[in-house]
C-alpha cells in the first residue's frame, strides 16, 4: 500500500508586511510564508496578498465546492 503526501495547506492564511514585500503566510506560523508579493510603484502587492488569504480562506470554508477551489481570479478581473 502506498502513503500518499499531501501538499495541501490545511490552515488559514494571513498578510505579513515586512520592508520590501506583502507575505503570504500559515495563520498559525507568520514565519512559514507561502507566496512574497514584492512591493512596487506600479504593483498593488498588498491588494493581491489579500485578495489571495481572503479567496483561500473562504475556499477553506467551501470545501465542497470543487469549482470555486479552481477559478479564483485576480484582483483586476474583478475579484472573487
Amino acid at each position: 500500500m502506498t502513503h500518499e503526501r499531501s501538499l495541501q495547506v490545511d490552515d488559514r492564511l494571513a498578510v505579513r508586511e515586512d520592508e520590501l514585500a506583502y507575505l503570504v503566510v500559515l495563520d498559525s506560523d507568520e514565519d512559514d510564508w507561502l507566496v512574497r508579493f514584492e512591493k512596487a510603484s506600479d504593483f498593488d502587492a498588498r491588494e493581491w496578498a489579500e485578495h489571495m488569504v481572503v479567496t483561500y480562506n473562504e475556499r477553506l470554508l467551501n470545501e465542497d465546492d470543487e469549482y470555486y477551489r479552481v477559478t479564483a481570479r485576480s484582483p483586476e478581473l474583478g475579484g472573487r
